[in-house]
């Protein structure tokens, strides 16, 4: 039997990721690591289901905040989403050693990000 679709990690897009991580340092006290880069930290949830957390700056420069929804079939689930009405806005990508993901918005036009999880996962190249 397939998993339910759940949230598994949440990314903090900010405008000034060094002050949003001493914040959650501070109230929290969640330690980041850098992930691939000194551009992205995660806080990996204590708890195995998670959900983690992720920390980068956005692109805009406006905060906003993700949350990235566990599948069990990617392309399966980026063709439900457009049939319901919803667009991808970042199509399927490999992260190395941990799966596939997406991102996609709803018909309000809310993103949301889609992982599969593929620990044999690499990019070409």
């Amino acid at each position: 039997e397939d998993a339910v679709p759940h949230i598994s990690y949440i990314e903090f897009n900010s405008g000034d990721l060094e002050a949003s991580r001493a914040f959650y340092k501070e109230v929290f006290d969640w330690d980041t690591e850098a992930w691939g880069g000194d551009d992205y930290f995660v806080h990996a949830s204590p708890d195995e289901a998670g959900p983690d957390v992720g920390f980068a700056t956005s692109e805009d420069g406006q905060p906003i905040t993700v949350a990235t929804i566990a599948v069990d079939d990617l392309p399966g689930y980026l063709g439900r989403v457009l049939l319901a009405g919803g667009d991808i806005v970042v199509p399927r990508f490999v992260i190395d050693g941990v799966g596939y993901g997406a991102y996609v918005t709803d018909t309000t036009g809310m993103i949301i990000g889609l992982h599969q999880r593929d620990p044999d996962a690499r990019n070409e190249g």
